[in-house]
């Protein structure tokens, strides 16, 4: 059984979360006017004429109610990330970046990537932990075989599985309460893990404000810088996954041997 602890953290998150939606100034700004929920779903052809409703939407918000506007994005993003809602959260960490300056663009992300993580992780504390261990048995033993293969550097194990997608973010947040990882950890050392992809996602959303403000930047050498930099920020970062996933693949074959051979 869930302990009260939990039950009781896990009611205040979502208490909070009504709360500010009540409390905040509603969007009723002209530029948002042809905005809902469908157009995070909606897989539009033009995609630059939806990114600049979304940016123009998101300005005229942030410009009338600027300590709203982070309220209101970091609730919306951490419900995102807590309902696993696929899409949504990269969609709202890019929009992050056309809107505020790289600092406050890569706290929010990593902030509230950790937040709604943390929702999940209770969620799945509380209510989804059979659902989970049975639905999923293959991510739950490469999660398990993961954190194992770092030993008693449990930090590093939490930073690793954020950064490299080995097991992915949503079952990673589902599943770790089953491998005993603890929630401090899990919250903080996912926040380490999160900047690379802040960084990420900040730097296309700077490129894509560049090329929805102006008519005279050339596209070809705006996708070649962007993708520039962001290998150099992730390169070192995949080179490490990539060993840690090659030893833990080498691991669970072993162990897949010896089993055969007894």
């Amino acid at each position: 059984m869930p302990d009260k602890a939990s039950i009781a953290y896990f009611a205040t998150i979502i208490g909070v979360t009504a709360a500010t939606l009540y409390l905040v100034p509603p969007v009723d700004q002209e530029a948002c006017k042809d905005l809902g929920f469908s157009t995070f779903f909606s897989g539009s052809s033009n995609l630059k004429g939806m990114a600049k409703e979304f940016l123009g939407c998101g300005e005229a918000y942030k410009a009338d109610n600027p300590v709203s506007a982070v309220v209101l994005y970091s609730v919306l993003y951490t419900a995102f990330l807590a309902a696993s809602v696929p899409g949504c959260t990269t969609m709202l960490s890019v929009l992050s970046g056309a809107l505020w300056p790289p600092i406050v663009s890569i706290m929010l992300i990593t902030i509230n990537s950790s937040t709604g993580g943390l929702c999940a992780y209770y969620l799945s504390h509380l209510m989804l932990r059979e659902t989970v261990t049975k639905r999923f048995p293959s991510l739950f033993t490469k999660l398990r075989k993961s954190i194992e293969s770092f030993g008693s550097n449990i930090w590093f194990a939490m930073i690793f599985l954020r950064v490299t997608p080995l097991v992915p973010n949503w079952f990673v947040s589902l599943g770790a309460p089953m491998v005993g990882m603890p929630p401090h950890i899990f919250f903080f050392g996912g926040m380490i893990g999160f900047i690379p992809s802040g960084i990420f996602h900040c730097l296309n959303g700077r490129a894509l404000k560049q090329l929805v403000d102006s008519q005279g930047v050339d596209p070809k050498k705006a996708f070649l810088t962007l993708f520039g930099l962001q290998f150099i920020v992730l390169l070192p970062l995949w080179l490490c996954g990539k060993r840690s996933a090659d030893k833990l693949a080498a691991q669970i074959s072993d162990e897949n041997k010896s089993k055969k051979d007894s």
